[in-house]
């Protein structure tokens, strides 16, 4: 909204008797507030007007009317009686209106005085002249005002942000909550159920298994009310919560809550859902009239294994040893991290249940490891290497393919090593087989040695 407001008329007529004199009182109208200050259409809108009479004026004035007036001059509101100025006083009053249409709207703020009679006006004897009382001096004062109207417009936008058990903190004086950093969380809702909690019962907020920030922000310009949110996926049938009442949210303003998702039992994609009522539109059979929707995919995958100096080696009897650091460069813990060698042509995959167990591996730390099987050198060309791990209670399996070595006639201890990049973040359309999701194989080439990736989560 933009409110140009100017002095049009700084003087005004007084009418004494049947003539016409300069009045003495000095009335101005020194400041016209809209409010608010982006009216939208058909809102109720209301202009603080402030009416002063000079210090240096000689004379009082009453003010009779304060009237609001539209660029045709049509009579909006007007404020009856509003004071009395001695010299050097102001007052304030205010008016109403509505604007039927968008845009710029040109008002006009006209302010009716009245000043004493002057002695003049009176016989020498303080006689009625001709009988009658004189009429005493009127100041007309106006003022202009500018409004620029917005249209109604009703849009929420949704956000949705991945958080762990841990981001949830309890402030010590157990009167808000913090999550992810982010203060002034509205509501805790489901798992735990809301904020208030019953003495003697646990910390929602550690309840929960699956918390998923959620932010309504109403970018519009009206408000949005019976706001709920609820949260499903068409990947998995576990996630279903909601819906959850959220208050009210007026232009401008957002609402932050955190969803519960429940037991996760694979990652998918999660569509948010928030449902709302504004007076741009009737409601439906359901009682909402707009909505609003986010997608995010959950459980994050925020572990990002690397395989780092893979030194593939022929040693004797057809056996091969893959020597390797397994290191993890994201931001999560990577737990329950197994390696062994897959099945392949010329390749003999590690039994089951004798893998290469290397545990948990932290953010930016590594573990080396040294894995052995046996190969045919005539026809086995990759060592498919797997790497399984838990990731946020989902369980992924990425494989790196290491070139074998060729052979040079030596027959023994040849070997083709090299630097391998990270494993992590590696694209692909994913296809659930047997509880894994298969990603498309991915090409590298590094020190010489050729390796192959793909991911299986």
């Amino acid at each position: 909204m933009t409110c140009l407001a100017g002095l049009v008329v700084a003087g005004g007529l007084a009418v004494v008797g049947g003539g016409a004199a300069v009045p003495d009182a000095r009335i101005t109208v020194d400041d016209v507030g809209v409010t608010p200050g982006d009216p939208v259409v058909v809102e109720r809108t209301r202009l603080n007007v402030s009416v002063a009479n000079s210090a240096g004026s000689p004379d009082a004035a009453n003010v009779s009317e304060v009237r609001l007036l539209d660029e045709d001059g049509t009579l909006l509101d007007v404020s009856t009686a509003p004071g009395a100025l001695s010299p050097g006083d102001a007052l304030d009053t205010e008016l109403w209106t509505r604007f039927q249409e968008p845009g710029e709207h040109r008002l006009t703020v006209e302010v009716v005085a009245t000043e004493p009679v002057p002695d003049e006006a009176d016989g020498d004897d303080g006689a009625e002249t001709d009988g009658e009382a004189a009429d005493p001096p009127v100041v007309r004062v106006e003022r202009d005002v500018v409004v620029d109207v917005e249209p109604t417009v009703s849009v929420v936008d949704l956000r949705a942000r991945a958080l762990s058990p841990a981001d949830l903190e309890t402030d010590g004086d157990d009167e808000g909550v913090q999550v992810g950093g982010v203060d002034d969380v509205d509501g805790l809702l489901g798992g735990g159920g809301g904020l208030d909690v019953a003495e003697g019962e646990s910390d929602p907020a550690a309840t929960m298994d699956a918390p998923v920030a959620v932010t309504v922000v109403n970018t519009g310009t009206v408000a949005a009310d019976r706001v709920s949110v609820n949260a499903s996926s068409t990947e998995s049938s576990s996630i279903e919560a909601g819906p959850f009442v959220v208050e009210d949210v007026a232009p401008g303003e957002e609402r932050r809550v955190v969803v519960d998702l429940g037991s996760i039992d694979r990652r998918a994609t999660v569509t948010f859902t928030a449902t709302f009522r504004s007076s741009v539109g009737p409601p439906d059979d359901t009682g909402a009239s707009r909505t609003a929707t986010a997608r995010l995919s959950y459980p994050p995958h925020e572990g990002r294994p690397v395989l780092t100096g893979a030194n593939v080696t022929r040693a004797g009897g057809g056996e091969v040893v893959v020597d390797a650091n397994v290191g993890n460069a994201g931001d999560a813990e990577l737990s329950g991290v197994v390696v062994s060698v897959l099945d392949a042509p010329g390749v003999e995959a590690t039994p089951a249940g004798e893998g290469y167990f290397v545990g948990s591996v932290a953010s930016d730390d590594f573990v080396p490891l040294e894995i052995r099987t046996t190969a045919n050198a005539t026809v086995a060309e990759t060592v498919p290497v797997r790497i399984a791990y838990t990731d946020r209670g989902i369980r992924y399996a990425e494989t790196v393919e290491l070139e074998m070595p060729e052979a040079s006639g030596g027959g023994e201890d040849e070997s083709a090593g090299g630097t391998v990049s990270v494993l992590g973040g590696i694209g692909g359309d994913r296809l659930r087989l047997g509880g894994l999701a298969v990603v498309v194989a991915f090409g590298f080439v590094a020190g010489g040695a050729a390796l192959r990736y793909r991911r299986d989560v």
